[in-house]
């Protein structure tokens, strides 16, 4: 059951529990809340910004590619949309960087109560 819904037996259960954990000294899991947590998806954050930069290269390329194949103007094509791709890629990489940098920002400053 939720702690909202305390019960006597529920409470008497919660009791024991904090009794034993600090018999134990292990730590009280309602004061790790007010810990502050690291940050969340490092990986994913990298995983995220190599995948901005590469599909940027692949899809300018391919278009060229492709563009250059139907008309025969091989490299010229291709190689302009591989630098706009690139160009494209970088830009959605910064865009994310920037927007992750901004939350972290936030809510480290949401964390020490500090004002915008």
């Amino acid at each position: 059951m939720a702690r909202g819904e305390g019960s006597k037996r529920f409470d008497d259960f919660d009791a024991r529990v904090r009794k034993l954990r600090a018999d134990a000294r292990l730590p009280d899991p309602d004061a790790d809340a007010e810990q502050p947590r690291p940050p969340k998806m490092i990986g994913g954050a990298g995983l995220q910004v190599g995948i901005e930069l590469f599909a940027g290269v692949a899809g300018g390329a391919l278009i060229g590619y492709g563009l250059d194949r139907w008309l025969g103007t091989w490299p010229i094509l291709f190689l302009v949309m591989f630098f706009l791709g690139a160009a494209g890629g970088m830009l959605n990489a910064w865009r994310y960087i920037r927007r992750a940098t901004a939350a972290a920002e936030e809510e480290t400053r949401a964390r020490k109560g500090a004002p915008r």
